[in-house]
């Protein structure tokens, strides 16, 4: 292989025309080998350098008439390349429609058929490793709903490696969605579907982007209505009751904690248990958010899932306590009594009136930020904390236990 003309190679990597496609294949070949067997990144990057070969690897995949086993090949180079240096990706991107084109083939993938389905694997693969540098030219190209529509409809035909790269994938696009992207009715509607997936590393993956849209849309100062709007909160409470082990809350397609007879199990799910923080950040997200998702939810079987999860452990226990606190402050005291979000401020309100529990209003606020991670809230609870917000930092989660356990 050291013999290898690069020049002969870079000539034979543009060829596509009839039989030429056979010298194509066997350059493409090639290089994969110089690629993965090279002892030498530096040597390997001088032989065959990035800034000639990538676009003529990403050319391959803008040719509608290329075959599927040359397009394999093609997308393993490229994932070749990637591996050795993520700068790799500017160049990948910088070839106008090579995206695009990468996430097209998903969408005209025929799994019955073997070689069209192996390219599903590197072509995601390569779609994973671009994401880390620069999911915005992805999310641009369209790359969300293709691959969303890939893991819904095809994700069952696949080997689970290919499944999981997909669901990396759609994580990290998640975060470029806005609330109002016109695909995001279609995207919501696959992630709900996408939670009762029968792998867990999928459903996981789909609860966290939920989380990541949410925040979205809390930090835009949009109600995040629209995302629960095909049963997220339904599925949420199911596996709040499901971390408690009892399985007593509202029923679900595929509920998580139950036996393949369909019995409730006599134990707390571990997995799920271990998610309750994240489900409770978003359940509390969507009811600060949306007084209508709040209406539906303190409607819906809340109380038995709250019964359920109380029998957890410890974290599920503290993590429900945190949900009712939150639903109690929106029941007796109203929306006006949570503290002011920096998404959509144009100021800040000095001297919000404080309860009458000797600030028990204001450690709640701050113990609320620090679990949900948000510090523009937090530095707006203690800017808004007037006087009472010196004492409040230093008796930081102390007070917040001592009111539970007076209340208990």
């Amino acid at each position: 292989m050291a013999d290898v003309d690069p020049d002969t190679l870079l000539e034979w990597l543009q060829m596509g025309q009839g039989d030429e496609r056979d010298m194509q294949l066997i350059a493409l070949e090639q290089l994969c080998m110089l690629l993965l067997m090279s002892d030498n990144v530096d040597r390997c990057f001088e032989t065959c350098p990035p800034r000639t070969f990538l676009p003529a690897l990403c050319k391959i995949f803008l040719d509608e008439s290329a075959p599927d086993n040359v397009l394999e090949v093609t997308a393993r180079a490229i994932t070749y390349y990637l591996d050795v240096s993520a700068e790799c990706t500017r160049r990948i991107v910088g070839v106008d429609g090579a995206i695009k084109a990468l996430c097209n083939r998903l969408v005209v993938v025929e799994l019955n058929n073997r070689t069209s389905r192996d390219l599903t694997t590197p072509s995601l693969l390569v779609l994973e490793l671009i994401c880390t540098r620069e999911s915005g030219a992805v999310f641009e190209a369209g790359g969300l709903n293709c691959v969303l529509s890939f893991i819904r409809d095809s994700g069952h035909l696949v080997h689970k490696d290919t499944l999981h790269s997909a669901m990396a994938v759609v994580s990290r696009l998640c975060s470029k969605m806005e609330p109002q992207d016109p695909s995001l009715e279609t995207c919501v509607e696959s992630l709900s579907s996408l939670l009762k997936h029968e792998d867990h590393q999928v459903s996981d993956g789909a609860l966290r982007c939920f989380a990541s849209l949410a925040d979205r849309f809390t930090r835009r100062g949009v109600d995040p209505a629209p995302l629960a709007k095909h049963g997220l909160t339904e599925e949420l409470l199911s596996r709040m009751a499901a971390a408690g082990g009892s399985g007593s809350g509202p029923p679900s397609s595929c509920k998580p904690g139950r036996t393949s007879t369909g019995a409730a199990p006599s134990a707390p799910d571990s997995k799920l248990s271990n998610q309750v923080s994240t489900i409770v950040s978003l359940l509390s997200t969507l009811c600060r958010g949306s007084p209508l998702v709040t209406h539906d939810l303190l409607r819906s079987a809340l109380p038995d899932s709250m019964e359920s999860a109380l029998g957890g452990d410890e974290r599920c226990v503290l993590d429900t306590m945190r949900l009712v606190d939150l639903l109690l402050v929106l029941l007796f005291e109203g929306r006006k009594a949570l503290p002011k979000s920096t998404a959509g401020s144009t100021g800040r309100i000095p001297g919000l009136r404080r309860l009458d529990s000797s600030g028990e209003r204001s450690h709640r606020q701050l113990i609320d930020c620090i679990r949900s991670k948000d510090t523009d809230a937090l530095i707006d609870a203690i800017d808004t904390g007037g006087k009472d917000a010196g004492r409040t930092r230093r008796e930081g989660a102390g007070g917040f236990f001592i009111e539970r356990n007076r209340s208990t």
